[in-house]
């Protein structure tokens, strides 16, 4: 592993501190933690645009057919009044 310094902002590091010791682990292990998510994310995010830049409509068009058009199982079902949030 590799020691760095970083600036943070005072009310960042007062929330980062509280969580830690709310989480009851070392402010350090948050941090590392919360660098790794974000890198995380951001890797994903290029992987996503990169495979979106390949796909086409037709294709998904196709593997939609291939989809059984069945009710699905009751564990599976919106529940019973839910109205979508519009986008």
């Amino acid at each position: 592993m590799t020691t760095i310094e970083a600036k943070i902002p005072d009310p960042v590091l007062k929330q980062a501190q509280e969580l830690a010791e709310r989480e009851n682990i070392p402010l350090d292990q948050l941090i590392s933690l919360a660098v790794t998510q974000a890198v995380g994310v951001w890797s994903n995010e290029g992987y996503i645009a990169s495979r979106a830049k390949r796909a086409s409509r037709q294709k998904f068009l196709e593997a939609l057919k291939q989809v059984p058009d069945v009710e699905p199982p009751d564990y599976d079902r919106l529940p019973d009044g839910y109205i979508p949030k519009p986008f």
